[in-house]
Order: structure tokens, then sequence, then C-alpha cells
């Protein structure tokens, strides 16, 4: 069962970090869904956010399978 979170994580983190590297004509299409309308300041930029969070579910998703050994 934890092997399934796992995978599922790395996936995720994956969909993630290649989303995050998409060209900025389909990253414009991506932040018009995740943004609301209104332009906030102090929100980080998506193409941030994907990336990010997809390190991070992909480095979590390792350590469970074991890859990653700390």
């Amino acid at each position: 069962m934890l092997t399934k979170f796992a995978l599922v994580a790395c996936l995720a983190g994956l969909a993630m970090l290649i989303t995050g590297l998409l060209p900025q004509d389909k990253m414009d299409k991506i932040q018009a869904f995740m943004v609301e309308r209104e332009k906030n300041g102090n929100r980080p930029p998506v193409r941030l956010q994907l990336l990010v969070g997809g390190a991070a579910f992909l480095f979590i998703g390792l350590v469970m399978l074991r890859v990653i050994r700390l």
C-alpha cells in the first residue's frame, strides 16, 4: 500500500515538473486556470509553484520508494 502512495507521489511530482517547464504560451493558459481573476502582488508565479511543488512531491515519493536514502 505504501508503494502505491509513493508511486502516486512520484507521478504527481513528475507531472507538475513537466507542466512547469512548458513554453510561455501554454503556461498562460494554465495560469489563467490556476489564478483567480484578481491580481495578487504577494503570490509567487505559477511556474515557480509548479516547479517547487513537483520537486517536493517527486522527492517525497522517491524517499518513500527508498530510491533516495536519508
